[in-house]
């Protein structure tokens, strides 16, 4: 899926927009907006961003799955080379270590994410701060022209942003 990204300084026009792509089936689920002003996201009943698409959760978990992978074997390695430990043991014990390794590094990487804001979020910092609205819309190859339409008929005060995937890569590009 896309994400089609699009910045607004009235909220009044994100909820028209909203109520306009109900008409054409786009859901709320497909359409989220971030501002400074949450309470006045909740006001205007729009569907606000979740914490894993305002902060680098899940990139930064994925980040700590394959360090924590490569430390583990890393380790596993070491251990069964120079000691007696893997001796008499079942694959299934190492792979146990190894994969504990790997769910702590989920962990810690997911800590460091709640305190990094999303890096695909992070270009529109600037614009939120100064009281913006960032829309982000969700939609499939063919819903795409029908969205784009819309905006540039309809709304005049809507401006897009940019375009992305909705994947999350943990060695995606970080510069904004």
């Amino acid at each position: 899926m896309k994400r089609l990204y699009y910045l607004t300084e009235s909220i009044d026009a994100a909820e028209k927009l909203s109520d306009r792509l109900h008409d054409e089936g786009i859901t709320d689920w497909n359409f989220h907006v971030l501002g400074k002003d949450k309470a006045n996201i909740v006001k205007h009943h729009l569907h606000s961003t979740t914490p894993l698409q305002e902060l680098d959760i899940v990139r930064s978990g994925e980040r700590g799955i394959l360090v924590g992978l490569v430390v583990g074997v890393f380790f596993v390695a070491i251990l069964s080379l120079f000691t007696t430990f893997g001796e008499g043991l079942h694959w299934l014990w190492l792979l146990a270590a190894v994969m504990l390794f790997a769910f702590f590094g989920a962990w810690l990487g997911g800590l460091v994410g709640v305190l990094t804001e999303n890096y695909k979020i992070k270009q529109f910092h600037k614009y939120i701060e100064e009281g913006e609205y960032l829309m982000l819309i969700d939609v499939d190859g063919m819903q795409k022209p029908l969205v784009e339409s819309i905006i540039t008929r309809e709304f005049v005060g809507i401006r897009k942003a940019g375009e992305d995937t909705t994947l999350i890569t943990p060695f995606a590009n970080t510069a904004g």
